[in-house]
């Protein structure tokens, strides 16, 4: 689960015109640095949701921090000039974290909770003592 870092700010600052250049960007960056087996989709304001079909254990991790690298250095053209912005990302594994696909997305969420507490522009691993709540 990604989440581009304040972009409230752009539509602040910019305009919603130009919030929907970064976000129409983005997907376009997060799916060409994925394969094309993968699937990238927008979940909810500036959240996207990937999902990495059979990769190794591990793997999801690494493919994160590569997206969050490239979000990084990438330089948004919008007809109100350049921007930068960063993204932070929560990793979850199927079946190795949980045997239900909505749990593994529901803690890829709450791992990028965690990536967000933590300062932003982070991929976190979900871990089990994140998870506190009985229901969810």
């Amino acid at each position: 689960m990604c989440d581009l870092d304040y972009f409230k700010s752009i539509n602040d600052k910019y305009g919603h015109d130009v919030g929907d250049l970064v976000l129409k960007e983005t997907a376009r960056l997060l799916s060409e640095n994925v394969r094309k087996a993968d699937l990238v989709v927008r979940f909810g304001g500036e959240e996207f949701l990937i999902l990495l079909v059979d990769v190794r254990e591990g793997e999801a991790e690494k493919v994160a921090e590569k997206l969050r690298k490239i979000v990084e250095t990438y330089e948004f053209k919008t007809p109100k000039g350049t921007l930068k912005r960063t993204i932070s990302i929560g990793v979850s594994e199927f079946p190795v974290d949980t045997s239900a696909i909505w749990e593994a997305i529901k803690f890829a969420d709450v791992a990028l909770y965690k990536a967000k507490e933590a300062g932003r522009n982070k991929v976190i691993r979900f871990r089990q003592e994140f998870w506190t709540e009985e229901e969810y």
